[in-house]
């Protein structure tokens, strides 16, 4: 069982690798861990766009995937005196996204689903003097995304196509309290459209089961003359069930690798020194089948890496959280 494992988990890695090391990349704000697809096991797994799992033909899911970021402690007076010196710097403390998705097996291999997010960014005060490290919040209606996932390979193990877009039907206008409108980093919403494509593929070996995917997102033009800065996903992640699988309730545990790639933003054509890098997660959690149409799962992402660009704001951990109900 052991070589069998190593067998199929090394490919996987040697794909993340690839990507990993090739890229000079990393991290526009608007998607630092809250890229809104959530994790790749667990409720659902099959709407994942992290996931080579696909619905059953004419299978329903109702889903609801919470998300939250938490940011490490940045000093609302030294990010005051970088904003001076025109930097792209910030005090934010948390991200919350709240999902309701909804998914469709079309066939057996075709999968379409659609995420409709609200989005609540917390953060502080740092570019009006008498109101500096003040608490402010940005809540709204987020992007919308849908995307397809397309089976096209299904022997020695699983590989799954995806193709979907971000269409900007986020909140875009939010203000802080003294009636200035917040950075487009601190919106609900970008205000653009983005193009998502790449391959999931996994293996089920007896009670382990093994994920890896890579997803490029091509950002374009949004809010206030900003863009974002393209991002590349790659994800692997091991999952072990306790109980034999079709016995319920069934429990799995998880533990994966995540890395986030970004290209720098752009604002009013000119590059942003202090956006991109690099950031690589450790996601243990854990799932459960709680009956046959009822799933769940959760996990915690701990950065083991952060190589980003300037005087970027790290994350300190997020916690994804998603129940699933089957029709």
């Amino acid at each position: 069982m052991l070589t069998k494992c190593i067998k199929w988990i090394l490919p996987l890695l040697f794909i993340n690798g690839i990507i990993f090391f090739s890229q000079g990349l990393i991290m526009g704000c608007d998607i630092c861990g809250i890229g809104g697809f959530g994790g790749s096991q667990g409720g659902l797994s099959g709407q994942s766009a992290f996931s080579a799992q696909t619905q059953k033909k004419n299978q329903f899911t109702l889903g609801f995937l919470f998300e939250y970021q938490d940011w490490k402690h940045d000093d609302p007076e030294k990010a005051h005196e970088l904003h001076e010196e025109g930097r792209d710097a910030h005090s934010r403390r948390s991200d919350s996204v709240y999902n309701a998705v909804i998914g469709y097996g079309v066939t057996d291999n075709l999968t379409l689903t659609l995420q409709s997010p609200f989005v609540i960014r917390e953060t502080r005060q740092v570019e009006d003097h008498d109101f500096l490290g003040q608490s402010e919040r940005s809540a709204g209606q987020g992007d919308t995304i849908a995307f397809g996932k397309y089976r096209f390979y299904d022997k020695l193990f699983g590989a799954t196509a995806i193709l979907g877009v971000k269409a900007p039907t986020g909140r875009t206008s939010e203000t802080d309290k003294q009636g200035e409108r917040f950075g487009p980093e601190e919106q609900p919403g970008t205000g653009s459209t983005d193009f998502i494509f790449g391959m999931a593929i996994n293996k089920n070996l007896g009670r382990f089961t093994v994920d890896g995917s890579v997803l490029y997102q091509l950002k374009g033009s949004g809010t206030q003359d900003y863009e974002f800065g393209d991002v590349v996903r790659t994800n692997i992640e091991g999952a072990y069930a306790i109980k034999e699988r079709g016995k319920y309730p069934g429990v799995e545990l998880l533990a994966g690798v995540n890395a986030l790639f970004a290209e720098k933003d752009y604002e009013n054509a000119e590059k942003i020194r202090d956006t991109g890098g690099t950031t690589v997660f450790f996601s243990p959690g854990i799932a459960s089948q709680l009956t046959e149409k009822v799933s769940s799962s959760v996990s915690v992402m701990f950065p083991i890496l952060q190589n980003l660009g300037g005087e970027h704001q790290k994350v300190d951990y997020e916690v994804l959280f998603s129940v699933g109900y089957d029709f």
